[in-house]
C-alpha cells in the first residue's frame, strides 16, 4: 500500500521525445511525431482542378491556362512546408527564452540574476551592484538560406509528388536546422564557464566528464542550486528541473528517474547495516522534464532550470519562401529550365547565464544497476 500511495503522489514527468513506452505516474510528449508529412485539410494544389473538370489537368496545362501558375504553385509549396513546420515541435523550445530582433547582434546583462538586496536605510549610500552588470554578452544574428529547383520537366510531365515531397522536406529542414543549432551550441563545453573558484557556485565547475550515476547527479544538481552572485555571495535560487540526454542514454537515465524505488547492487562490503538500506527512490520526479535529442551524441548528458531563462533564441525574420518567377527575367528559367525556390530564416541563440546549467561531456555508458 506505501508503494502505491508514492506512485499516486509521484510528480509527472514529461518525456520529450518520440518514443512509444508509456510508464504509471508520467506523460510522454511525442517531439517529432516520427516525421511524417502533415495530413492537410485539404489539397495545397487543388487550384489544377477547376470546378468545371472532373478531372484535374496537368500541371504543363495548369501552366498554360493559369497566367499566375508559378504563384500558386509556390502558395501549395508554401501551405505544405510550414503545416509541416508547425507540426514539429522542437525540443529545445521549452529551455530557452525566446525574443525578437531588429538588430545585427542584441546584448544581453551577464549575470543578469543579481541575488538579495542589501538593507539600505535612509541616510545611506545605495550600494550598486557592479559585478553583475559590468559586461554584456552579445548574441548575433546569423541568416539561413537553402534553395530548390522545380525543373521544366516536373512540371511537363506532371511530377506533382515530387514536388509535395520537396515541399515537405523544406518545412522539416526548417526546424531541424534550429533543432542541429541549439544542440551544438549546448554541447560545447566551451559556453559553460562557471566554477566555484571565481565565486560562481560552491560545488565546482558547471561542465565536467562525469558518468551518469547518482553520485554525480547529486554534483551537478547541487553546482546550479548552489549557484550565487559573486559580488554579494547570494544565492540566485536555481533549481534544475530539466535533463537532456542522447538516445544511447536514454534508457539509463529514465530508468534511475522513473523507477519507484532503488536497491543496492551487490553485497555489503562494510559492517551489518543498522536498519537496511531504504528502497524508496528519492530523484523520482525530482525532474520535471527529460529531453531526449538525436543531435546529443555518445552519452553526453546536461541539466538546467529551464525557469530561469538563461538561454535566448531572438528572431529577426520567420522562416519565408521566396520563389524566382517564370518568365523572361528569370535567369534560371531562361537558362536552366527550372523555377527556383529559396528557403530563409533570420535568428541567433546563446547563453545569457550558464549558471543555471550543468553539462557533462563524457563518452562512457551510465553506471545505472
Amino acid at each position: 500500500m506505501a508503494d502505491q500511495v508514492q506512485i499516486q503522489q509521484a510528480k509527472t514527468i514529461e518525456i520529450q521525445r518520440g518514443i512509444n513506452d508509456q510508464v504509471s505516474g508520467f506523460r510522454e510528449h511525442r517531439a517529432y511525431a516520427n516525421n511524417q508529412p502533415p495530413v492537410l485539410s485539404y489539397d495545397p494544389f487543388e487550384w489544377l482542378q477547376p470546378k468545371d473538370r472532373r478531372f484535374p489537368m496537368s500541371l504543363r496545362e495548369a501552366f498554360v491556362l493559369q497566367p499566375d501558375a508559378a504563384n500558386l504553385m509556390r502558395d501549395g509549396i508554401k501551405f505544405i512546408a510550414f503545416a509541416t513546420y508547425a507540426g514539429i515541435e522542437p525540443t529545445y523550445a521549452q529551455l530557452v527564452r525566446k525574443e525578437s530582433s531588429n538588430r545585427p547582434e542584441e546584448q544581453y546583462l551577464r549575470d543578469g540574476a543579481m541575488g538579495t538586496v542589501p538593507r539600505a536605510p535612509s541616510g545611506a549610500e545605495v550600494k550598486f551592484v557592479t559585478s553583475a552588470l559590468e559586461g554584456g554578452t552579445k548574441i548575433q544574428n546569423f541568416l539561413y538560406r537553402m534553395g530548390v529547383e522545380v525543373t521544366g520537366d516536373d512540371i511537363k510531365f506532371d511530377r506533382l509528388g515530387k514536388i509535395r515531397q520537396m515541399a515537405y522536406e523544406l518545412g522539416k529542414s526548417a526546424i531541424m536546422t534550429e533543432e542541429s543549432e541549439f544542440w551544438t551550441a549546448a554541447t560545447t563545453g566551451g559556453n559553460y564557464t562557471r566554477n566555484s573558484t571565481t565565486l560562481d557556485n560552491d560545488i565546482g565547475a558547471n561542465t565536467l566528464s562525469t558518468i551518469f550515476n547518482a553520485t554525480n547527479l547529486d554534483t551537478a544538481l547541487t553546482t546550479i542550486s548552489t549557484a550565487k552572485d559573486k559580488k554579494s555571495g547570494s544565492y540566485l535560487g536555481y533549481n534544475a528541473d530539466s535533463i537532456w540526454c542522447g538516445p544511447r542514454a536514454e534508457f539509463a537515465i529514465k530508468q534511475f528517474l522513473m523507477s519507484d524505488g532503488l536497491y543496492r547492487a551487490g553485497g555489503w562490503s562494510g559492517a551489518a547495516e543498522t536498519r537496511g538500506g531504504g528502497t524508496f527512490n528519492a530523484y523520482r520526479g525530482l525532474l520535471s522534464k527529460i529531453v531526449v535529442s538525436p543531435w546529443v551524441n555518445s552519452y553526453l548528458w546536461g541539466l538546467c532550470d529551464s525557469s530561469a531563462y538563461s538561454y535566448v533564441w531572438q528572431t529577426v525574420e520567420p522562416w519565408q519562401i521566396l520563389q524566382e518567377n517564370m518568365n523572361e527575367s528569370s535567369e534560371a528559367w531562361l537558362t536552366r529550365d527550372s523555377i527556383r525556390y529559396v528557403l530563409r530564416g533570420y535568428f541567433g541563440h546563446g547563453f545569457v547565464d550558464d549558471r543555471a546549467w550543468f553539462f557533462s561531456s563524457t563518452t562512457s555508458a551510465p553506471t545505472v544497476v
